[in-house]
């Protein structure tokens, strides 16, 4: 007797179809919200890790400098390239040390300061091959390592401060704290978390979720 495979219908399948459309819309929601709040937190690290180098390199060079955020408040939102990053910008962090001012002496400039990402090549100019490399790549400060990324791109910031000084090691005289605010770009914010890093005038750095109510940051 001649037997038949199993097979579905074309209603079981159809059924079927429509019960894996039904779940797949069920969960894109949570999971455009996790990359869209994965985003802010690897941003928010990637400036928490770079405040981290600064204060280091500002002990181990003795440099103090002045960060410049130009119409900086914390309900002004904008894009990191816009405020933050120095690519294009290095006016954004002025610093000044003994070297600086020997660097700039040797060429008739009478300042001991110049902008943080042109600090390793004003140092460097009389050097060559990796040494020169090497001065560049340690000596230069910024505030972000790697800037326009895409992560960047997704992500909004606010500062709550136009000036800031920083001093060797990364402390700073000001009495008010540093506190920087990181957002997505997404339309609907009230299912993501805004992230805040803030510095104290003891170079501690704290980083945690924004209370909009209460206005601070907190665990």
């Amino acid at each position: 007797m001649r037997q038949h495979s199993a097979g579905f219908t074309l209603l079981e399948l159809i059924a079927g179809g429509a019960l894996v459309a039904m779940g797949v819309s069920a969960v894109m929601p949570s999971l455009f919200r996790n990359m869209r709040q994965g985003e802010v937190d690897r941003y928010t690290q990637q400036l928490e890790t770079g405040l981290f180098s600064l204060r280091a390199k500002l002990g181990q060079q003795k440099t103090s400098c002045t960060l410049k955020f130009e119409g900086a408040e914390l309900t002004t939102f904008k894009s990191p390239k816009d405020l933050l990053e120095m690519k294009t910008h290095p006016e954004r962090i002025e610093c000044c040390n003994s070297d600086i001012k020997a660097a700039n002496q040797a060429k008739n400039i009478d300042s001991g300061c110049t902008s943080g990402p042109n600090v390793g090549s004003l140092l460097a100019e009389n050097l060559s091959g990796i040494e020169k490399d090497r001065v560049i790549r340690d000596r230069s400060l910024r505030l972000i390592e790697q800037e326009g990324t895409s992560i960047s791109d997704a992500v909004e910031v606010a500062v709550n401060l136009e000036n800031y000084e920083l001093t060797p090691p990364g402390t700073s005289t000001m009495s008010d704290d540093l506190i920087f605010l990181i957002r997505s770009k997404e339309s609907d914010q009230s299912k993501l978390r805004t992230r805040c890093l803030q510095i104290s005038g003891t170079g501690t750095i704290f980083s945690a979720s924004w209370n909009d109510t209460q206005s601070r940051c907190e665990k």
